[in-house]
């Protein structure tokens, strides 16, 4: 399986980020994407019925919309699934007394204004 991040940054710190898995090459996915795009595209300005779509009842007006409406796409019509992120990292070692043991390793990321 390939994982793929789509993501999307608007003014004001707006942003989002989904990570989709499927077991196709890049250039598969590409062609996805284009066709989400014009799927997306499609809708601008149209007005969307309750349940249709992402059932939220609005066209495409805005970047936010557009990005969540080729996630849909992507999700709903080509079989994509969502994944998450997990960042903790898992080590396998053999030097210690019991032989073989697996440790996890977490990682805290901190931010802090200065």
């Amino acid at each position: 399986m390939e994982i793929f991040k789509l993501k999307y940054e608007w003014y004001e710190g707006d942003c989002g980020e989904v990570y989709l898995g499927k077991d196709v090459n890049q250039a598969q996915f590409e062609k996805d994407l284009r066709e989400a795009k014009e799927f997306a595209k499609s809708l601008l300005g149209k007005i969307v019925k309750q349940g249709e779509y992402l059932g939220k009842g609005y066209s495409v007006e805005c970047l936010p919309e557009f990005y969540e409406q080729v996630a849909w796409f992507l999700t709903n019509k080509k079989g994509y699934i969502r994944c998450s992120l997990n960042d903790s990292e898992y080590s396998v070692e053999d030097f210690h007394e019991e032989k073989i043991i697996i440790e996890r390793i977490d990682r805290e990321v901190k931010k802090t204004k200065i």
